[in-house]
């Protein structure tokens, strides 16, 4: 009987005082993270969007394992770019996603993977919902 792999949540975000740090996730995963344009690395909205992208190229996958269509899908990339808001308080307003799905699908059944995985993606449905976001004990 196989056993399901769950990867640790969570990460740490650490800058030095000239802005210069990176991002590192409780599974070892890391990143630099850039304080300023001319830095090299992701900065939080890159990472937003990333995180979306990512999550929903993932769940095309399971889409397609969902519909039966998995024997047909090929490579996926999923481009998300996010829009900042115009009006305080600062957040991104909108983020577009833009998909190349490869497969032998006629445009109806690209419309359904892409509507099933919104519908599992993780990421999009913590946006749909509220995240609650607290404070808790300071790091050691």
């Amino acid at each position: 009987m196989s056993q399901t792999r769950v990867r640790p949540m969570g990460a740490t975000a650490s800058l030095d005082r000239n802005g210069r740090g990176n991002v590192v996730a409780k599974s070892g995963a890391s990143l630099p993270l850039a304080g300023s344009p001319s830095m090299e690395g992701l900065n939080p909205l890159e990472l937003l969007d990333a995180s979306l992208a990512g999550c929903l190229a993932l769940s095309i996958r399971i889409a397609a394992r969902n519909l039966g269509l998995s024997d047909r899908l090929g490579n996926v990339a999923v481009e998300v770019i996010g829009a900042k808001a115009a009006e305080p308080p600062s957040r991104i307003a909108r983020q577009t996603c833009r998909y190349a799905i490869e497969g032998d699908f006629n445009d109806a059944e690209r419309r359904s993977l892409i509507e099933e995985a919104h519908k599992v993606c993780t990421i999009g449905n913590s946006y749909h919902a509220a995240i609650d976001i607290v404070d808790g004990e300071p790091l050691a």
